[in-house]
């Protein structure tokens, strides 16, 4: 199975990544503001996990945060990167990685961590 990527265009400091893997969707938000940018979902076979985030951890610019999820709703696998640390946790429990994102500059509504299952996804 694999996994599916949420990652936002700006967040990049290296792009490559978006061209490498399966664009599922994509969508503008922030539209006509200093902060518009791109909303990837992407999708990653679960042999490519290690490599996708290494590469966010050391491509992330500080504050935003990437996350991936597992799309068999069953695997409560979920990774949330930031520039410098992996979090792996879980769908249902990923208050470290909340924490971490709230005391580095990430407000309480960007850390929602949203979609964090196949289910969950309205784009």
């Amino acid at each position: 199975m694999n996994f599916r990527l949420i990652v936002i265009e700006n967040s990049l400091k290296e792009k490559s990544i978006l061209k490498k893997y399966r664009i599922l969707s994509k969508t503008l938000f922030e539209r006509g503001t200093p902060q518009e940018s791109i909303m990837y979902k992407i999708e990653i076979p679960e042999k490519e996990i290690g490599f996708v985030t290494e590469f966010l951890k050391n491509y992330l610019i500080h504050p935003y945060y990437s996350h991936l999820y597992h799309e068999d709703p069953h695997n409560d696998t979920l990774i949330v990167v930031f520039n410098g640390i992996i979090f792996n946790t879980h769908k249902s429990n990923f208050i470290d990685a909340r924490n971490y994102g709230l005391s580095h500059g990430v407000t309480k509504k960007q850390m929602d961590v949203y979609p964090r299952d196949v289910q969950e996804e309205r784009w």
